[in-house]
């Protein structure tokens, strides 16, 4: 227990420390355009894994084939921790994420959100702010921005089912404005940082590491129970499958 405190104490003296440090100085970013927001992402993505392999001793794996930066999609990820939050911003060169309107008032880090084209929702306005995640939506796809959202709207434990955190219908309301193809995203890096934990668990890890799996493509014009039920099979499968094969 004594070394997973103090592997689990180096790495997030790196990652917050340095997330900390870099929005800061990188502030001024936030007057030019949007290419620069993505070049601190990347940054940001290199604190995170740099931390990982030398106080963690854990890598990334990426299984499957990224869509082209030209092509517009909308990537569907399964959420388990913060790690996905930070990997797949970088991974998918900035897309446009989909968040709860509390994260924009973030210090600092809400202005970055911003600048990268974010599409805050207030979950509460109900079909307002569904009507108003299609306008960003249809936005998105004129200014050829790809966007990113997390189907069960927050953070899930490895091995909690999506019966008991069902997949929200505004996965489905994005596909059907935009009409362009879902990317499903499995991972299983939940098994390393679990949701609000301190403490961060390499040796669960049976690889060595995270492991991210991008799936086959849904195309639009699905109705909302096929699109659902085809997305919500995809990646639990995939995702399930993933921290198996860990154990």
């Amino acid at each position: 227990m004594g070394m997973i405190f103090l592997r689990s104490l180096l790495f997030n003296i790196q990652f917050y420390l340095g997330t900390s440090i870099l929005v800061t100085i990188c502030l001024p970013c936030l007057l030019f355009r949007r290419e620069a927001v993505i070049f601190v992402n990347k940054i940001w993505c290199s604190i995170m894994t740099k931390g990982m392999k030398w106080w963690l001793n854990t890598e990334i794996k990426v299984i499957g084939q990224i869509p082209s930066k030209k092509r517009v999609v909308i990537y569907a990820i399964k959420h388990q921790s913060a790690w996905e939050t930070v990997f797949c911003t970088h991974l998918f060169s900035m897309p446009s994420i989909v968040l709860k309107k509390a994260l924009i008032f973030l210090p600092v880090i809400g202005l970055y959100f911003l600048r990268a084209g974010a599409i805050p929702i207030t979950r509460d306005q109900g079909l307002n702010a569904l009507r108003k995640m299609g306008r960003n939506a249809k936005k998105a796809v004129k200014e050829n921005r790809s966007m990113m959202i997390f189907p069960q709207g927050t953070r899930v434990k490895p091995g909690i089912s999506s019966k008991e955190k069902p997949y929200l219908p505004g996965v489905f309301f994005l596909y059907s404005q935009a009409k362009v193809p879902v990317i499903p995203v499995a991972h299983n890096a939940g098994i390393l940082w679990p949701k609000n934990s301190f403490f961060k668990y390499p040796n669960r890890l049976r690889s060595k590491c995270v492991t991210i799996q991008i799936l086959p493509e849904i195309k639009p014009g699905l109705s909302k129970q096929e699109f659902l039920t085809k997305l919500e099979n995809i990646i639990e499968t995939a995702s399930n499958k993933l921290i198996t094969l860990e154990k």
